[in-house]
């Protein structure tokens, strides 16, 4: 799986949202990460939303991407990136014929000047939602992220048990 890296010297998982997968599946992470076990109201709980949120998100993306290709009088489409370690996903313009390059935003008004005006229009909603899209994928990203700082701050709450 893309961002399955692990760094050498401590062994830690660089994706935060891989890192949220791993946690939110293991049996054992009440212990570590969810102080407020059984109420709903912590760190797992928060997990588990932002989780969520990314698949939604990511899935968004996809469908969006999959849509500008299926137009086959434009000229560009939306493809859909992830940084192998890190992770990160966002949405990019890349041109269709010709060389295939990459496509910067601003690029797109010029590339679609000769199209109709609903085409013109429908190309600057789809830019719009695909920033939208990229920009609530980081924000996600960074909520995982401290979440994640929290936890390893925080030492962890392990109760001895009575033997008796």
């Amino acid at each position: 799986m893309k961002g399955s890296n692990r760094q050498a010297i401590s062994r830690q998982v660089v994706n935060h949202v891989l890192w949220a997968r791993e946690t939110v599946n293991q049996e054992d992470c009440q212990n570590r990460i969810d102080v407020k076990a059984l109420t709903g109201r912590g760190n797992l709980a928060k997990l588990r939303h932002e989780v969520a949120r990314i698949d939604q998100i990511v899935a968004q993306m996809q469908k969006l991407a999959q849509v500008t290709k299926e137009v086959p009088s434009l000229s560009i489409y939306l493809t859909l990136h992830q940084r192998s370690v890190s992770g990160y996903v966002f949405l990019r313009w890349r041109g269709r014929f010709g060389r295939n390059r990459h496509i910067a935003w601003k690029e797109v008004a010029t590339l679609t000047k000769d199209l109709t005006q609903e085409m013109r229009s429908w190309c600057d909603e789809v830019s719009r939602r695909a920033l939208q899209l990229n920009e609530a994928h980081l924000r996600s990203r960074e909520i995982l992220k401290e979440i994640r700082e929290d936890v390893e701050r925080t030492p962890p709450h392990i109760f001895q048990r009575s033997i008796f």
